[in-house]
């Protein structure tokens, strides 16, 4: 092990996965070489930046981000979400699934450590069920339901409460009843948790839809 690195550092350094630490303003302090090459950013010019300054593309959804990690801060829970960014800066469009959590820094004070996991090899199934791991796919299983009937599906494999789901999706909660209630029709089920067990009986639980790969930033959990 490097003289001049904590076994914390040494760890980040040497992951398979993208590790960044944030202060309580929502300010990178640090990010592991994979996650500045992500960026496409030198770890040296990391400190200071906001999630706005490392993708431009967040800048609709940083309200967002934002309140999610003050949420992080007040009450220490975790947070999973959906980042879609150019990888590189090479117009390689590529999502990532970023776990962020409580973490209190050297000097004491409160901050917020990032652990970004590319969506490359990675089964939705881990998260799920797994007992049986398959792979994410981009088009629909099926045609029984239309895009914006998928969405809903998603969230409900993760998990996601009703009350939350018309922030995440920009719709009234009208809206969200009657495309719950089309999919519940159209499977011949009677409410959304008989929906979800049939859609997981079909082995409709690996999709994304396009909603979600849009370049930004969206909380799934």
């Amino acid at each position: 092990m490097e003289s001049d690195l904590t076994p914390v550092e040494y760890y980040f350094d040497n992951s398979l996965f993208g590790w960044a630490v944030k202060d309580r303003h929502s300010r990178y302090l640090y990010g592991n070489q994979l996650v500045c090459r992500y960026f496409n950013i030198d770890p040296q010019q990391l400190p200071g930046l906001l999630d706005t300054d490392l993708t431009p593309d967040m800048c609709d959804d940083y309200d967002r981000i934002r309140q999610d990690d003050c949420k992080i801060l007040s009450t220490h829970s975790m947070s999973i979400a959906l980042k879609t960014f150019d990888y590189g800066r090479r117009n390689r469009l590529q999502s990532f699934l970023v776990e962020k959590r409580f973490w209190q820094l050297p000097d004491g004070s409160d901050g917020i450590i990032c652990t970004y996991i590319e969506i490359a090899n990675l089964y939705f199934s881990t998260f799920l069920m797994p007992y049986e791991r398959r792979p994410f796919v981009f088009t629909r299983p099926a045609e029984i339901f239309t895009d914006k009937e998928w969405e809903v599906i998603l969230l409900l494999q993760c998990g996601v409460k009703q009350s939350v789901m018309p922030d995440i999706l920009g719709v009234s909660f009208s809206t969200l009843r009657n495309r719950l209630a089309r999919c519940c029709d159209k499977t011949g089920v009677a409410n959304s948790a008989a929906l979800l067990r049939h859609c997981n009986q079909q082995r409709w639980d690996n999709y994304i839809p396009p909603f979600f790969l849009k370049k930004g930033h969206v909380s799934i959990n």
